[in-house]
């Protein structure tokens, strides 16, 4: 598949997520075999007001990231222009608009998801941002506001209008939050009706599932969040075919590698709560794991954090992975 210029290969990606898909993150998901990532959102009024945090924490990438999307966040021309611009001139292959964002703290400003109640608006930010960038530009959008206002295809058509060189659709409405099932037949409506790329996002835990999203939507990618979470190895396809004692040795190679990360990338204090966090999910659907997330949360250096894990990492039996995992089902 190509997004303008760019192309994305492979079926399937990792989604931007706010908190987690960080450079850490999305370098270990990439090395698994997610050829593009796209960043967290990153808020355009922190771009104009040249907050620190925005502009070289969120938005920082690795150069073996490239190509890489940086995904803005906003609700209007005057921030987003310009925000696009300098995304643009750090070095962003792709800008993606949020639009998609469901948390009542972005929607109440009328950013994220809020973007599709007011479709003439919307068309006029979008022109802007499209007029004023040179590289691909894309949208990620929701199936609607709530089950009365399913209105991805009209937003979908629309962006097409404006130039817009690709859209991911999450088939749940704002309402939903993240809750229940994504309706993929949403975005099936949406493929059929524009003639620009569509990735399909939601309830995506494996390859089987983007393979079977592709199949019945005629989506040409996958994006694959919170089923990526923990679980980075999802975009590998020959994952599947290892053994027991296989997938574990592979899952601690890249557990290491993305510790790794963390501690090169963050400052400990930032870093510890990365760490942490992800080290929890690494662990899931394994033995005697709440105790070890008790503490594991109770550690307070890079040090004693790395050595909880590493007791308990060693202690797992990979014979018994596969049966814990099922009883999980």
């Amino acid at each position: 598949m190509f997004i303008g210029n760019v192309e994305v290969k492979g079926l399937a990606r990792l989604a931007p997520m706010a908190g987690i898909s960080n450079a850490a993150f999305r370098m270990v998901a990439r090395e698994c075999g997610s050829e593009l990532t796209t960043s967290e959102e990153i808020d355009a009024q922190g771009i104009f007001r040249k907050n620190t945090k925005t502009r070289y924490d969120i938005a920082k990438y690795l150069p073996e990231e490239k190509p890489i999307a940086l995904q803005i966040l906003g609700a209007d021309a005057e921030t987003l222009v310009p925000g696009a611009q300098w995304l643009q001139d750090q070095g962003a292959d792709i800008i993606d608009l949020n639009m998609g964002c469901p948390v009542k703290k972005i929607t109440k400003t009328g950013r994220g998801s809020a973007l599709m109640k007011d479709v003439p608006k919307t068309a006029k930010i979008l022109a802007a941002m499209r007029k004023a960038i040179d590289v691909p530009f894309t949208i990620k959008i929701r199936s609607g506001w709530d089950e009365k206002h399913l209105n991805a295809v009209e937003i979908a058509k629309m962006a097409e209008d404006v130039g817009i060189d690709a859209i991911t659709v999450h088939p749940r409405t704002r309402s939903q939050q993240f809750s229940g099932l994504s309706k993929w037949e949403m975005i099936g409506q949406v493929v059929d009706a524009v003639n620009i790329p569509i990735t399909g996002n939601g309830d995506v835990k494996s390859m089987t599932d983007a393979r079977r999203m592709a199949a019945e939507t005629g989506v040409e990618s996958v994006m694959i969040g919170r089923g990526a979470m923990g679980k980075p190895w999802v975009f590998d396809e020959s994952f599947d075919e290892l053994d027991e004692q296989g997938k574990y040795e592979y899952q601690t190679r890249v557990i290491n590698r993305h510790v790794q990360l963390i501690m090169e990338l963050f400052p400990e204090h930032v870093g510890l709560v990365q760490m942490q966090k992800h080290l929890s999910w690494y662990a899931g659907g394994r033995e005697r794991v709440r105790s070890f997330r008790v503490e594991l949360f109770g550690a307070r250096t890079y040090e004693e954090t790395q050595g909880v894990f590493d007791r308990y990492w060693s202690s797992v039996d990979p014979s018994r992975i596969r049966q814990l995992d099922m009883a999980l089902v």
